[in-house]
């Protein structure tokens, strides 16, 4: 059974339309649940069962009991929170999974690939609070893929496009391999196949590496197995419990 304590009424407080089917949804929590960078809550997107499932999505940032979540629309799911209106109360719950560590001994690249920007965000502003030295590098196919600009200004900020539309003309990982060296330690999120590149990256350079994973959840806290993954060693683990973040020699992408 959940803790009752990880079960949480909210208020939809705004909704901010962005561009590309994103959404900034804020929701306000009374009773102010601490989180870690990297973690994520389950919420609620419907009154009635249909849809049943509660749909994860990372802590984009908090403030004065307001948390925020970046949401890209892409199902059912998320076509119903685009249409949440102010003041619909809802249930949250969490915060679960493990999030980022902040143990580096050196300074941290962080890499963010697409909606792997909502991860991170959070993470880099506490490194950037606690005058950890950081560089973020943040990718997209085109430019009109890139949100939360204005909120990234004040941070130590690289833009990547495929397309070369806004920053440097090219792949993320790209600018990652000539910045990257052994005593960085590298965190991720993004699409897989961007992830493979970056575990890759930080073994040809003997750097730590920490990736973010997504998957589809139902329970959030590890009882459904419903986002479970074997590892390098055939070992079962759950992105929600065990994860979302994991050491990149425990990912396998097939090797």
């Amino acid at each position: 059974m959940m803790d009752s304590g990880l079960v949480h009424e909210a208020m939809v407080y705004s909704i901010e339309r962005m561009k590309k089917d994103y959404i900034l949804l804020s929701m306000k929590i009374e009773k102010k649940p601490a989180f870690k960078p990297g973690q994520f809550m389950m919420i609620q997107v419907s009154d009635s069962y249909d849809p049943l499932l509660l749909r994860p999505f990372s802590i984009l940032d908090e403030h004065d009991n307001i948390y925020r979540f970046l949401i890209k629309v892409v199902g059912r799911g998320t076509r119903l929170i685009a249409d949440f209106k102010y003041g619909r109360r809802l249930s949250l719950t969490g915060p679960f999974g493990n999030g980022f560590p902040v143990n580096m001994k050196s300074g941290a690249i962080i890499a963010a690939g697409g909606v792997g920007i909502a991860s991170v965000f959070s993470f880099v502003k506490l490194l950037h609070e606690e005058r950890i030295p950081y560089e973020l590098i943040y990718g997209a196919r085109t430019a009109d893929e890139l949100v939360l600009l204005d909120l990234l200004k004040p941070y130590n900020l690289v833009i990547t496009t495929d397309d070369g539309t806004m920053g440097h003309h090219g792949v993320l990982t790209d600018i990652l391999k000539t910045r990257v060296k052994h005593h960085h330690t590298i965190f991720a999120c993004g699409p897989m196949p961007m992830l493979k590149t970056v575990k890759d990256i930080a073994i040809r350079q003997k750097a730590a590496c920490y990736l973010s994973l997504e998957a589809r959840m139902a329970c959030g806290f590890g009882v459904c197995l419903g986002c479970t993954f074997f590892d390098t060693k055939g070992h079962t683990k759950r992105v929600c419990k065990d994860g979302p973040v994991f050491r990149a020699e425990e990912v396998s992408f097939g090797e």
